[in-house]
């Protein structure tokens, strides 16, 4: 006799439940297999991320500042940062945490090199596009970034190799208006991390400089191109000139004076020492560090050396 199970008998019933159990067991089974696959997947990928590099992204602000500062704080709670590329080595990765860490009513805005020329394109005419995609060297892009970026929007510029000690609101008081350091040479002033209000005439007249070297084209066969173009040095020129400042003036007494104690009080020029500066701050070098150079950061003074021999060989070739 063949059993042919009736719907609503016995044998239909009894076999209906073992056809469910099983089904039931299939797909429990089914669903921890999936569990342990997406577990798995997600070990892997963090895994390959620890020995390669990581994102260094954007962070908005976990905490929300007084209410009172909208009214009184001059300078944008926004920290502006720029990478070759989101993905870095872990020192960057955890230099761009302490600035999170430590700063938790601030945003973080970190823009990779096709995120700059978005910004410029974006904020600037197409001959200016032009000659900020004219410079051959990646860091003195960097540079001319942090400078537009902070006039159009204001806000804190770090680079991104550089790890906070002391919270922002601990060296940046609430009416400054423009907030920089000495280097300890006594020649520039430092520019791998400053603070600023929108439109400040300091970064205007900056911009204006650098534009007018890069259309006059710059002497790319000179050591110090890159200083004098977009870097430190042209910087403290801007610093000089907008805030009368002698060029012989050594930076560092300077502060110190009763005219730079004026200039803070009218004008909401707040200085740091040396001292000071490197009590809230610290530079990795990523320039010089080879864990750095392998994800891709740019080498600048290998890249300016390139390019002057590339010039020095085109000279002598014509010769």
């Amino acid at each position: 006799m063949v059993w042919n199970p009736v719907p609503g008998g016995g044998g239909g019933s009894s076999f209906g439940w073992l056809s469910r159990r099983r089904t039931k067991h299939v797909l429990v089974l089914a669903c921890v297999v999936l569990a342990f696959s997406i577990v798995g997947i997600v070990l892997i990928a963090k895994i390959d991320k620890s020995d390669t590099a990581y994102s260094l992204d954007t962070t908005w602000r976990r905490t929300a500042p007084d209410a009172k500062e909208r009214y009184v704080r001059m300078i944008p709670r926004v920290i502006w940062q720029t990478v070759k590329s989101h993905e870095v080595p872990k020192l960057a990765y955890d230099a761009g945490g302490s600035w999170t860490h430590l700063n938790p009513t601030y945003d973080r805005i970190v823009l990779d090199d096709s995120e700059v020329l978005q910004f410029v394109k974006r904020f600037y005419n197409e001959t200016e596009f032009d000659l900020f995609k004219s410079m051959p060297v990646g860091v003195m892009k960097a540079d001319f970034f942090r400078y537009m970026v902070v006039y159009i929007h204001g806000g804190v510029y770090a680079d991104a190799d550089t790890i906070n000690h002391k919270s922002i609101d601990e060296w940046v008081d609430s009416d400054c208006q423009f907030v920089v350091a000495p280097e300890d040479n006594d020649g520039f002033f430092c520019q791998w991390a400053f603070a600023a209000i929108p439109r400040h005439p300091i970064l205007k007249r900056l911009v204006e400089l650098i534009f007018e070297k890069l259309a006059n084209g710059p002497d790319y066969s000179n050591p110090h191109f890159v200083h004098g173009v977009t870097g430190p040095a042209i910087w403290t020129i801007a610093i000089r000139e907008v805030l009368g400042i002698s060029p012989d003036e050594k930076l560092n007494p300077f502060i110190l004076t009763d005219r730079a104690k004026t200039l803070r009080k009218d004008q909401g020029i707040c200085w740091l020492t040396t001292k000071e500066l490197v009590k809230a701050l610290s530079n990795l070098s990523a320039h010089d560090n080879p864990a750095f150079v392998e994800v891709g950061w740019s080498n600048w003074f290998a890249e300016a050396g390139d390019l002057r021999k590339k010039l020095a060989s085109e000279t002598s070739n014509e010769e």
